[in-house]
């Protein structure tokens, strides 16, 4: 026989059903250190340069996540949580938001930003548009094998109409290998430096991920002989902590040309190693349809249901105010754009 036992998911909502939960509102902090949450691959941000191309500006939005825990080719289980109320066109204005405030950073550390114009009449960038996919972009993942999968669905939007490019950062956590290999080495990396020459300025392209959730949960199994009768035995725990964060690794900037001399082995890569909390988030929950028991009606069913558009196929859901996250997630956000812009200008 074989149990199933799924734990309420109370680090996130409570008891499903209950009042909309606020998070405590964010204090006054000091500005973050950029030692403390930002490695630059190389040293020296974007060199002596005082001027700057934002090529590419994403914002990825780990909607749903789950895990599968498999105890064994006896049974698996799978726990899957979505966020609802953050569709493609209000996460294109968060973006959008975004992407103004890294302008107002940069100016803010002697940059000037290349205006988009002048940008897209460079043939070179023109090529790198051409090789992006459209945006908004859903994209699901699969992590990881054996007895652990950790599994989410992405949405991905451009802000101000920039071209979705995410080539030369491998992020092994929140994104397929084919998602960070997006584009081409010729066309991305040498097109970059080529058209960082001509513009006498560092080309950039900057991703930042959000994620809501953090899936935990663990397995067992276990099989007993009794002479000829064997008995086989699988348990699980499921839960998920609200954990609302700008992440490390998914969330980057990568400079071409930071010598400007056309050639792609002149690029620095710079990443958050450490997540930067939103605060100040209105959520609510409630339980969903899905079911624990089954692999392929389970998480990997509700990941192909959840990329075309359904929402029946969690266990959990996880609902938040458009508006009230828009402010805070531009608030969290802006905080590390601030770093970004003071590691590309740190000598």
């Amino acid at each position: 026989m074989n149990s199933i036992r799924a734990l309420a998911v109370a680090a996130l909502i409570g008891s499903f059903g209950s009042p909309a939960l606020a998070q405590a509102p964010a204090a006054a902090d000091a500005a973050l250190a950029v030692a403390d949450y930002v490695k630059t691959k190389q040293a020296g941000g974007m060199g002596p340069h005082k001027r700057v191309a934002i090529a590419s500006f994403v914002l990825q939005f780990v909607r749903d996540q789950g895990i599968e825990r498999d105890a064994g080719s006896f049974k698996s289980a799978t726990y899957f949580v979505q966020v609802r109320g953050a569709d493609p066109a209000f996460l294109q204005s968060v973006a959008d938001k975004l992407y103004d405030n890294f302008v107002v950073s940069l100016k803010a550390a002697g940059v000037e930003v290349v205006p988009q114009a002048e940008l897209d009449a460079n043939p070179q960038y023109q090529e790198i548009r051409k090789a992006s996919p459209p945006s908004p972009m859903t994209e699901s993942l699969e992590r990881g094998s054996g007895k652990d999968k950790h599994m989410a669905v992405n949405v991905l939007v451009t802000a101000k109409g920039l071209p979705l490019m995410l080539y030369g950062v491998d992020d092994r956590k929140w994104l397929p290998p084919s998602m960070s290999a997006m584009g081409s080495l010729q066309t991305v990396v040498l097109g970059g430096a080529q058209a960082a020459q001509a513009l006498s300025a560092p080309l950039i392209n900057v991703r930042m991920t959000v994620a809501m959730v953090e899936p935990k949960g663990k397995g067992s199994f276990s099989s007993t002989h009794f002479g000829n009768i064997i008995t086989k035995t699988a348990s699980w725990e499921f839960d998920a902590d609200m954990s609302p964060r700008f992440v490390e690794a998914g969330s980057v900037v990568m400079v071409h040309g930071v010598v400007l001399n056309g050639l792609p082995s002149s690029h620095n890569v710079i990443t958050l190693v450490k997540p930067v909390p939103i605060t100040g988030l209105n959520v609510s929950g409630e339980r969903g349809e899905g079911g624990l028991s089954a692999r392929g009606s389970g998480l990997l069913g509700a990941l192909g249901r959840a990329t075309g558009g359904t929402d029946k196929a969690a266990e959990a859901y996880v609902d938040i105010d458009p508006a009230n996250f828009s402010s805070n997630v531009v608030v969290g956000g802006t905080k590390v754009l601030d770093l970004f812009a003071k590691a590309l200008t740190t000598p």
